[in-house]
């Protein structure tokens, strides 16, 4: 299998940040198999070796290999041998919006109101911070994450989307928040994007990002936190349909 390169982004930096103490096999599998079905790690994306993995995660090599073995048992990571071999990202997108549509059926409305309000908070704060502190070569970076107005896939949509909260969320200059938004992203804002491969969908996650933009452009931290918990509210009612659909 070629390997796809990707650009170095704040999303994937996190997602090999050290986990800590708590270094157990099922922890990297964990955070990858998140990272992997959020769409920060995207589809044919190749991975570091098991030695370079267990380097950057903080854990032992013997670790690293447990957790990838277990990401192959589940089917999120091909491994081939030889020249040009390594580990793959493999996101098979139906079996994956499977899995997030299993997790949606055995959360309750509260779990997902729950969810929801702690998301639209700290994501929102995040903004209002980015509109108040970024300088102009900032948002040209913001802008140069957003796909071509073609782009009408959903892995794309949902990767874009997600690598936007984590790039505003890094304009914080909170490590803090960047690390909360991460952890969110990856235990809850998979759900809210299960509606992406939609047309409607992706004309308004268009218009969300431009005014978002707009608004940090123009430092209107008010504008930029106002979009944020616009969206996440029309989002959770959408996550909320589908809750009473697949219950």
């Amino acid at each position: 299998m070629a390997a796809v390169r990707r650009r170095s982004t704040r999303a994937r930096t996190a997602v090999f940040a050290p986990i800590g103490e708590l270094g157990r096999a099922v922890r990297v599998e964990q955070r990858l198999a998140q990272a992997i079905r959020s769409g920060i790690l995207e589809d044919g994306e190749r991975l570091p070796s098991e030695s370079e993995l267990a380097s950057m995660l903080g854990v032992a090599t013997v670790t690293a290999r447990e957790a990838l073995v277990s990401l192959r048992a589940q089917g999120l990571v091909t491994t081939t041998r030889g020249r040009g071999g390594g580990s793959f990202v493999t996101r098979p997108v139906g079996a994956t919006d499977d899995v997030l549509e299993r997790r949606v059926a055995a959360m309750t409305r509260v779990d997902i109101a729950d969810h929801g309000i702690h998301y639209a908070t700290v994501l929102s704060g995040c903004a209002e911070l980015a509109a108040e502190r970024a300088n102009v070569e900032e948002v040209e970076d913001l802008r140069a994450i957003l796909p071509p107005d073609d782009t009408d896939d959903a892995a794309t949509w949902r990767h874009v989307d997600t690598e936007l909260n984590l790039a505003v969320a890094a304009l914080s200059h909170s490590a803090h928040l960047a690390r909360d938004v991460m952890r969110l992203e990856m235990e809850f804002g998979g759900l809210l994007r299960l509606g992406f491969g939609h047309a409607d969908q992706q004309s308004a996650l268009r218009d969300h990002h431009s005014a978002l933009l707009a608004a940090i452009a123009s430092h209107d931290g008010n504008e930029a936190r106002r979009v944020v918990r616009a969206r996440v509210r029309r989002l959770l009612g959408e996550l909320a349909e589908l809750h009473a659909r697949i219950r």
